[in-house]
């Protein structure tokens, strides 16, 4: 099944550079993949692409920030005891 997308859209994308141009085709063949994984083809492809574009520019904007696996060992600031009922006691 084709999927059509305007010229407007195509020049947008193709204007993109090879990296981000390649993160956005990776967003749109997940999305594909997981519309057709339940069921369904995305009726608007020109939307999917213009917000593949989108989260593309606010993933460079604001990077995620990288965490690296020691800083991960950490434990909560509070603990709280869990409360028990007079009857269960």
């Amino acid at each position: 099944m084709m999927m059509k997308i305007s010229n407007d859209t195509l020049k947008l994308v193709t204007k993109l550079p090879k990296g981000k141009r390649e993160k956005v085709e990776a967003i749109v063949r997940r999305h594909v993949q997981a519309c057709q994984k339940n069921g369904f083809m995305p009726e608007n492809m020109e939307r999917v692409y213009i917000e593949a574009v989108e989260m593309v520019n606010l993933e460079e904007r604001f990077p995620e920030p990288v965490t690296p696996e020691e800083s991960r060992d950490w434990q909560p600031a509070r603990h709280y005891e869990q409360y028990v009922s007079p009857k269960a006691a």
